[in-house]
């Protein structure tokens, strides 16, 4: 029959794309299935076994069972899931823990199982072959869960040897974000996939605490004390009550942030508000706002305002039963205490603190006290954590933690302020951490360490640092800390570097990082490419390495170092050099030393660049990574798609730390200029201008350098798990940077116009 279709050469190219798509993806399933099929055949597991779990069991250990059940689908092996009362037939999967399950404690008896040494409160397990049995025992359900990943991995990375691996991790609470830094500046919070949640457990995480999620109470439940307030938005209620309950399911304890005091405004005006709730602030401490006027606040000393607040602290622990706690952080953005000297009320009780003290520790005493003891009412076992070190002062601070009763543990970053990405050679806690580390020892309630390891708004998505990760888990550990929370965590759809190294070093702190650095490169890029990416990650390290000696967060690889970031995630790309945006900061303190330590940094970047653009050429594009813990609707990615992404997150470093350092040394030509006009010196002017002039030009070769390599990654689809972009972000920085250009254009235009003229 004749075809009289027409197809133009898109739809042919697009046939053609798909059908490579679906190629590739069939040969994925193929690959993975074979590699788990002979994995398996080594332990003898076939068709006809069981998956055996407890009569009485945890939902978590439920989970459990179904990933065995999902993991043995993969190689084609059918197993049923039965409570240990039916169970038949000697080929099992036995799940569950000593507490209840009766065969797991009769192995325990006769020494086959060790997990009674084990504490509750860890997550640890042992997963071992006794003979047609695999047996997975946990000291508690998510260590159950847990032994089922671990064989996974087992059979994932060939089944060589005896199966008998006893775990514990060496950190107790492992807790991470998600990659939401927009919610925080009121972005819509969008559904989490399953997939996400699996990544997260998958990597050992076991608390979630999104500082995006949550903030003043009034976003989550209404009171009926302040009546005029507007409801929450249910669909904003509706998708962290799903999360919760999603995280809950494997084994990680979701927490909200809590901010508070805080105050909606009703038509643009507090009048709405009854006058006896409220207390008053400087305008000028509020995060954005502009003037110095006063500004009205919750008064948490009116006995109206403690009403409203223990009201709403009640309803969130009531209306969200999966959320395992909260962390509560104030004092920051819109959320501030009365200054004693302009409240009454907060005068009386503020008997230490200034009457113009912005964070007055009596009140914030109170107000811990209040919010921690309205959500135990609620519910005795709501984990309520306190930071609050990051805002006070040595003295002050003491004598806030020891005032406030009924938080369940406190928070701090070494620095006692900011979180860092690195934890220098030099760095030593300072008191606010000290201060709150002693107390928890004291108190015997845990103490979390606030650090980051993986997205920080300093650096790009996924950047990868792995010798850094290591190094300050090992840190930690020597500063005997067991707990650590990352605020803004990972980005699960990357699979990224730092995050499979998070995973081993917060299970073991002590282990050699180069034998896992070779191992994970070989796994994930193959043998010529892991080459590379070694050699780039080795660059990374020196880059990392010149900010050793700093003692305190005022370095580039620390949060909210705006001046100085690399990173996109708050804040955008760097400013232009030109005059009105680059004297935006004061840098008059800025050292010769600290710039040649980013020009330094900035060169390391580059080579690092270098090296894995080389493991992009050398990497297969038919072989698949070997460690995968997100699998979602894209698949595992290829050897080469993955060489990509640590590509293009090192590259985005590099560039946009060029363009910082260029701001850097516009900042003191302008300041130059404008020093010596002033002093009527228009010979040094001219000089300096043309130095700036000059300066100019290099930087515009330098934005069009980034503009060619933006419009490279918008041809790599998906975009996203090749680059670390967004479609949507490439072409907003895309016209950022364009844009940026035009202007440093007519820059040089209108002064070469001046200087013909003069």
């Amino acid at each position: 029959m004749k075809n009289n279709h027409n197809y133009s050469p898109w739809t042919l190219c697009m046939a053609a794309l798909l059908a490579c798509f679906c190629a590739i993806e069939a040969g994925a399933a193929s690959a993975e299935a074979s590699r788990l099929e002979a994995g398996l055949a080594k332990l003898g597991i076939a068709d006809g076994c069981q998956i055996v779990v407890a009569d009485e069991r945890d939902i978590v250990e439920d989970t459990a069972a179904q990933m065995m059940q999902r993991f043995l689908a993969k190689a084609s092996i059918k197993a049923d899931i039965v409570a240990e009362s039916k169970a038949t037939g000697e080929k099992q999967f036995l799940l569950g823990r000593d507490a209840n399950s009766a065969a797991i404690r009769a192995l325990g008896d006769k020494g086959d199982i060790r997990i009674r040494d084990v504490s509750p409160e860890d997550d640890g397990f042992h997963l071992k072959q006794v003979g047609k049995q695999i047996i997975i025992a946990g000291a508690n359900p998510r260590g159950v869960l847990y032994g089922v990943y671990a064989f996974e991995d087992f059979v994932d990375s060939g089944a060589a040897g005896a199966l008998d691996l006893k775990k514990v991790p060496y950190f107790r609470k492992r807790g991470t974000g998600l990659y939401l830094i927009d919610v925080a500046w009121g972005a819509p919070l969008n559904p989490i996939p399953e997939e996400t949640a699996i990544c997260l457990s998958r990597l050992g995480i076991n608390q979630m605490t999104e500082q995006g999620i949550g903030g003043a109470l009034s976003k989550s439940v209404k009171s009926d004390i302040f009546p005029f307030l507007p409801p929450p938005d249910p669909e904003y209620q509706k998708q962290v009550k799903a999360m919760s309950k999603l995280f809950r399911r494997y084994g990680i304890d979701m927490y909200a942030l809590v901010v508070e005091p805080a105050m909606i405004p009703i038509n643009g005006s507090y009048d709405s508000y009854p006058k006896e709730a409220l207390g008053l602030t400087k305008r000028s401490l509020d995060w954005g706002a502009s003037g110095e006027g006063l500004a009205p606040t919750l008064c948490v000393s009116s006995p109206l305002g403690q009403e409203y607040l223990r009201d709403m602290m009640r309803r969130f622990v009531r209306e969200y039963p999966d959320m395992k706690g909260a962390y509560f952080y104030n004092l920051d953005v819109h959320s501030w205490l009365c200054m004693p000297g302009l409240c009454e009320r907060c005068k009386q009780v503020c008997t230490d603190s200034p009457p113009d003290s912005g964070t007055p520790w009596e009140t914030q005493a109170k107000l811990v006290t209040l919010l921690a003891e309205a959500a135990h009412e609620e519910r005795p076992d709501f984990d309520f954590l306190f930071w609050g070190a990051v805002h006070f002062a040595d003295e002050p601070l003491k004598k806030l933690i020891h005032a406030a009763e009924g938080y369940n543990g406190l928070l701090s970053s070494w620095t006692g302020a900011d979180r860092t990405l690195m934890v220098p050679n030099a760095a030593q806690r300072l008191a606010p951490c000290l201060l709150s580390q002693e107390l928890c020892k004291e108190r015997q309630i845990p103490f979390y360490m606030l650090s980051e390891f993986n997205n920080l708004e300093a650096v790009p998505k996924s950047l990868p640092f792995p010798y850094h990760v290591a190094d300050a888990l090992k840190k930690y550990e020597q500063w005997d800390v067991k707990n650590l929370m990352e605020v803004f965590g990972i980005a699960a759809e990357h699979n990224s570097i730092n995050t499979i190294i998070t995973k081993k070093f917060e299970w073991d702190p002590e282990q050699p990082i180069e034998d896992v650095l070779a191992d994970v490169s070989r796994r994930q890029f193959g043998e010529p490419a892991g080459k590379q990416m070694r050699a780039a990650w080795g660059e990374m390290k020196k880059a990392f390495d010149l900010w050793n000696d700093m003692q305190s967060a005022g370095f580039p690889l620390a949060g909210s170092q705006f001046y100085v970031k690399m990173g996109t995630a708050i804040g955008g790309l760097p400013c232009s050099i030109l005059r009105e945006e680059a004297l935006v900061f004061n840098l008059d303190g800025m050292t010769p030393e600290f710039m040649d330590k980013m020009v330094a940094m900035n060169n390391h970047l580059g080579q690092a660049a270098s090296f894995a653009k080389k493991a992009v050429d050398a990497a297969s594009s038919k072989d698949f990574i070997g460690i995968c813990n997100y699998e979602g609707p894209n698949g595992r990615p290829t050897c080469k798609e993955y060489a990509e992404l640590n590509y293009a997150s090192i590259a985005i470093a590099n560039a946009l730390c060029t363009q910082r350092c260029n701001i850097l040394r516009a900042y003191p030509l302008l300041k130059g200029i404008e020093k010596a006009r002033e002093a009527g010196d228009e010979k040094t002017a001219d000089e300096q201008e043309t130095q700036y002039r000059k300066l100019v030009k290099q930087d515009i070769k330098l934005q069009e350098r980034f503009c060619d390599l933006l419009t490279d990654f918008s041809k790599m689809k998906p975009c996203y798990t090749r680059t670390s972009f967004t479609e949507k972000e490439i072409a907003d920085h895309l016209a950022f940077t364009k844009n940026k250009i035009e202007k440093l254009k007519a820059y040089l235009a209108k002064t070469s116009v001046s200087s013909q003229k003069s």
